[in-house]
């Protein structure tokens, strides 16, 4: 099983993470073989931007979008949301993790770095320890 990053871009999708109360995602792109894998919801926000920690979860199935500009709808098990959600800015990975991935333009897109996916669970584990 592979781990997937996700963006959510609030003044693109015309709410705030925060109001995201599903474990699920709207993507585009390929799902193909992904059922049980991971997936990491980041959120940006503002000018300068800041980045934090929405959600995580392994994906449970994969269905038809109800929302005309996404194919598919990933429906999470095994995951939470993060409210608060911590941020990422002060992170030492981030600067070069958010480059990798496009400044977030990939979309749905695999995280190849052991290093980013330990980090994303160190973070996790913190925030759920409080």
């Amino acid at each position: 099983m592979h781990d997937y990053i996700v963006y959510h871009k609030a003044e693109k999708m015309g709410y705030p993470a925060l109001d995201i109360h599903n474990l699920a995602i709207y993507t585009k792109k390929p799902t193909e073989g992904t059922k049980g894998s991971r997936i990491w919801l980041i959120a940006g926000e503002g000018s300068p931007r800041k980045y934090y920690l929405r959600a995580t979860f392994s994906i449970g199935s994969v269905e038809l979008s109800d929302k005309p500009e996404f194919k598919h709808r990933v429906v999470g098990t095994d995951g939470q949301l993060l409210d608060p959600m911590p941020l990422l800015n002060g992170e030492a990975w981030l600067p070069s993790f958010v480059e990798e991935q496009g400044r977030f333009a990939f979309g749905f897109n695999r995280i190849k770095s052991a290093t980013v996916v330990e980090a994303l669970r160190r973070v996790l584990l913190a925030n759920t320890l409080r």
